[in-house]
């Protein structure tokens, strides 16, 4: 068996983790003496391992350590009643880590499912609205779903790896904070809600924008606007357990344009 992580955190996302779940998945109750032995180029193996078992992500007894953890496989699941299911657009929030058997069909399924984003700032009420790939972070070319502004800043917190695109954004902003870009772009974008055509000078943020086909450059100075404003409200639903999670996202398939909505402020 071996194992596919989604949520990850600062300590499963660590090379030595996802070898020594693989090999834990595949030994029963391996002793200390024995993971030092095959695994003998690891640095400070120790620390780390008390630091896996401190999150009750690798458990120890008796002096033998195994998995802490549940790896999801497709016979938990009622296929007959999620076949064809489709839910309409929530954003599902389950913040630990997922741990789903690699090839299987919830595991497919799931990096099917779409996630819908919004960005929010202090200046103003925009918010932007997105949707991603749940397996965002791999990010499949040939899924036919548009990369998003939320996965740049969220890829740039976490040093993930950046697609193409997102490394040209990189050469232009940084790592940015969100929150002063967001400023920018905002306001700039708000200017649409009066007027179908805008004059700007043409700076990195309004670049930024045109990168992601938010806008379109039409003249030397002039905009028009590709996002729509809607009253549109995507909501959200928290899950406290994982499976609820996963039957639910892997019934959103529903995709979205990006959008343009106004909160409260």
């Amino acid at each position: 068996m071996t194992i596919k992580i989604y949520n990850e955190n600062r300590l499963t996302s660590q090379p030595f983790f996802k070898d020594l779940i693989e090999y834990l998945a595949q030994h029963d109750e391996v002793m200390l003496r024995q993971i030092h032995k095959d695994f003998a180029d690891v640095k400070n193996i120790d620390r780390q391992i008390d630091s896996f078992i401190a999150a009750g992500l690798i458990l120890r007894s008796d002096k033998r350590y195994s998995l802490g953890f549940h790896v999801f496989n497709d016979s938990e699941f009622d296929w007959e009643t999620l076949k064809d299911k489709i839910a309409e657009p929530q954003k599902n929030i389950y913040e630990s880590p997922i741990f789903i058997e690699k090839e299987s069909r919830i595991e497919r399924l799931l990096s099917q499912s779409i996630l819908y984003q919004s960005l929010t700032n202090q200046t103003n009420q925009v918010i932007l609205n997105f949707m991603t790939s749940f397996s965002y972070k791999e990010y499949p070319q040939n899924t036919g779903i548009p990369q998003s502004l939320a996965n740049y800043f969220d890829k740039v917190a976490k040093n993930l790896p950046l697609t193409p695109l997102e490394t040209e954004v990189y050469q232009m902003i940084g790592d940015v904070d969100p929150e002063y870009a967001l400023k920018y772009m905002t306001t700039f974008l708000l200017k649409f809600m009066r007027k179908e055509v805008v004059k700007s000078k043409s700076d990195i943020f309004v670049n930024v924008l045109e990168k992601y086909k938010y806008i379109e450059k039409i003249s030397e100075k002039e905009y028009k606007c590709l996002l729509k404003f809607s009253e549109q409200v995507i909501p959200e639903q928290k899950y406290a357990d994982a499976k609820s999670f996963i039957i639910a996202q892997i019934q959103q398939t529903t995709a979205i344009e990006p959008f343009i909505s106004l909160g409260d402020k």
